[in-house]
């Protein structure tokens, strides 16, 4: 059948409390790891005994079945895990319908199912790197920010000791006469250059670690 050769499971079940298993292809039994006859002798066909260790999937399954019966939708589509007798769980997208069709009174369910497992993993992936995408631009934008104040502070700072250096010179030079008031300028000069090339190491220094940068004396 094409559908085999698809790698689609297909099932029919009652709209029952168990789900019961009326008909399903032989994808669908080999991705709980038995075969047909093997689900039948340990299940009984009953989706609920399947998932008897899996209460909580069951009961997701079937609130989004019964809502779904209950708004008188079409039919439904959810993701639920299949843990197969051996091996790694397989997420299903499980994708059903409300046949009309009834079985003793009870409605029909026809499911078709295919293993999304590759698909959510490379979703989780994707949702990882977009999250870190999202902080590193976060970073960005608060490194942005931190830089203004930054450069504004520095440039104040610089741009007033510059005016105290420009401002001893003057005074060294008209003092050329009086070689102690132009000592004790051109001392006042030095330490105020001093002063500046300081504020402007620590500033590059803070720089550096803001950006995560290695610092070199």
């Amino acid at each position: 059948m094409i559908i085999e050769g698809m790698h689609f499971g297909v099932s029919k079940h009652l709209f029952d409390k168990h789900f019961t298993i009326l008909w399903a292809n032989d994808y669908a039994y080999g991705l709980t790891g038995y075969t047909k006859d093997e689900f039948y002798v340990k299940y009984r066909n009953r989706v609920d005994e399947y998932y008897r260790k899996d209460s909580e999937t069951f009961d997701y399954m079937s609130s989004e079945i019964e809502e779904a019966w209950k708004k008188q939708k079409e039919g439904y589509l959810f993701e639920c895990p299949v843990k197969p007798k051996r091996g790694k769980t397989v997420w299903l997208a499980m994708n059903g319908r409300f046949s009309g069709e009834t079985y003793r009174g009870v409605p029909l369910i026809w499911n078709v199912f295919y293993d999304i497992t590759d698909i959510r993993r490379s979703r989780k992936e994707l949702e990882e790197k977009s999250e870190l995408l999202i902080r590193e631009l976060q970073r960005v934008e608060q490194m942005k920010q931190w830089l203004t104040c930054f450069v504004s502070e520095l440039n104040e700072d610089v741009h007033s000791m510059a005016n105290i250096i420009g401002g001893l010179s003057d005074v060294a030079v008209l003092s050329l006469n009086d070689p102690k008031r132009c000592e004790a300028c051109l001392k006042e000069i030095t330490v105020t250059s001093r002063q500046l090339r300081k504020k402007v190491c620590g500033a590059s220094r803070n720089f550096q670690q803001e950006a995560g940068l290695e610092y070199e004396v």
